[in-house]
């Protein structure tokens, strides 16, 4: 137990190239932090950091280490999660990372049925970009993430995906909210907001832009989805999601979602991944199957 400690204390600095802030995370005083790193290299006879006035960087040494001490942890993780569950406790965590069109109240309704089941499963949810998601899955900061568009990271696993089309986020009393379709022209008439660059569907929305050479010009980019559709509420304007392919019609809060009419053939994925060869926590991979049935059914 106490070699897992100090790899969770190496891994913690290596993440944050900071003694003070890996100190804060792991709830330990600088000082303590430091002897442990200090210990541990004197015990593997080689410098794991490079320390300078800016902070601290993981030593060729350090990356090779570090690479064992995330596999280390991991393991560990999987081994005593399967010994609580054979014990019939099922406890754990589950760290989920999601972009912003998942995280949604269909994925809270599913996370609260299962932990009505298990209820001393904890959930950590973390939202970013699909390029952030699938690198916190890489990286072992999550055990599921659910990414817009296929990954071009074989290592990141595919366990389930879902088809998503691009609409146009409006008012229930907009002109165009009982349409079928919606053209990127047309929403040019009404004050327009976008995601920024980080999101998937920012980029798939751009990738068609640069092919056409239309220009499309925001009045406000923001890369949280509820500051953009509070834009929409009260400008009566336009914002733009990816939506589930046959439930882009669903309205919530007053606003609804009409698939943009230019954009039906860049169609992509919502792809739920995993570490490719990690064994998940059990927590976690039944989870996984939860989603695969509940949220891409």
């Amino acid at each position: 137990m106490q070699q897992l400690k100090l790899l969770e204390s190496f891994v913690a600095v290596a993440r944050s190239k900071s003694i003070r802030e890996a100190a804060e995370a792991t709830h330990l005083t600088s000082s303590a932090l430091n002897r442990r790193i200090l210990d541990l290299e004197a015990e593997l006879g080689a410098p794991l950091f490079d320390r300078h006035a800016r902070g601290i960087r993981l030593t060729s040494a350090g990356e090779v280490y570090l690479a064992y001490a995330v596999r280390a942890l991991r393991e560990a993780e999987a081994v005593h999660s399967q010994i609580d569950d054979l014990r019939g406790l099922r406890r754990g965590n589950v760290n989920l990372a999601v972009i912003a069109v998942a995280a949604n109240d269909r994925l809270t309704e599913i996370i609260a049925r299962f932990q009505q089941e298990y209820p001393k499963i904890a959930f950590s949810v973390h939202v970013a970009g699909a390029d952030e998601v699938v690198a916190s899955v890489l990286e072992n900061q999550a055990d599921l993430g659910i990414s817009f568009n296929l990954s071009a990271e074989r290592d990141f696993y595919e366990i389930a995906e879902q088809r998503y089309v691009m609409c146009a986020v409006v008012r229930r009393d907009h002109p165009s909210a009982s349409k079928g379709g919606i053209s990127i022209a047309e929403c040019t008439n009404y004050p327009v907001a976008m995601a920024d660059r980080s999101w998937g569907g920012r980029k798939l929305l751009d990738e068609y832009l640069n092919r056409t050479g239309f220009r499309l010009t925001p009045q406000l980019v923001s890369n949280s989805y509820e500051t953009l559709t509070s834009f929409v509420k009260r400008t009566n304007g336009v914002c733009f999601q990816i939506r589930p392919e046959k439930e882009h019609d669903n309205a919530d809060d007053g606003l609804v979602a009409v698939p943009v009419a230019e954009m039906a053939r860049y169609a992509r994925p919502v792809v739920l991944g995993s570490l490719r060869g990690r064994l998940l926590p059990v927590a976690a991979a039944l989870f996984g199957e939860t989603l695969k049935r509940d949220f891409f059914a």
